[in-house]
């Protein structure tokens, strides 16, 4: 919901009215860049784009938390209204710069059709792989996989990617 024009969230007795502006001046004008270079204007609403997932890819490229309530802020204040104010986490009229220009190698295209909504262990794969500025964008296992190994992927992680790839091998064939 909106109160005297900023946002306040209060789900399941937990109040969140954290304001963007009660953060530090180097966090404010980091979250302002992000918003500016990463979000543009769209006449669609894209489901699973809400301010809560927002927030999290938001952290992922930058480092800062915020509650969602300060996203949410920080969006507003930023021009960009949410679609329905009432609801817990807002939805709007916009697309990620990321999302135009994604990577475009086989491997990486067939995870996004076949696996970007879905709520499962290949769909946050999948949703990793979109926002990771810097993931392979050659299709080839060994690339990929030391890339994983790199960054520290997490078992868990590393055994979905290997499971999605005999799967795209098997779609390949």
């Amino acid at each position: 919901m909106i109160r005297d024009g900023r946002p306040y969230s209060n789900e399941n007795g937990f109040e969140d009215g954290e304001l963007i502006s009660e953060r530090r001046y180097d966090e404010i004008r980091l979250v302002d860049e992000w918003i500016r270079k990463n979000i543009r204007r769209n006449r669609r609403i894209l489901t699973g784009r809400t301010s809560y997932r927002l927030k999290h890819i938001l952290q992922n490229d930058t480092g800062i938390y915020l509650t969602n309530n300060a996203f949410k802020d920080a969006m507003l204040l930023a021009g960009y209204a949410p679609v329905d104010p009432d609801e817990l986490n807002w939805r709007y009229r916009i697309i990620l710069v990321k999302e135009e220009n994604y990577n475009t190698s086989p491997f990486f295209k067939w995870v996004k059709e076949n696996y970007e909504r879905e709520c499962s262990p290949e769909g946050d794969f999948a949703e990793d792989m979109i926002y990771d500025k810097d993931f392979p964008g050659l299709a080839e296992h060994d690339v990929i996989r030391y890339y994983l190994d790199d960054i520290g992927a997490c078992n868990d992680a590393i055994s979905v990617f290997e499971e999605l790839w005999k799967e795209y091998e098997r779609a390949r064939s």
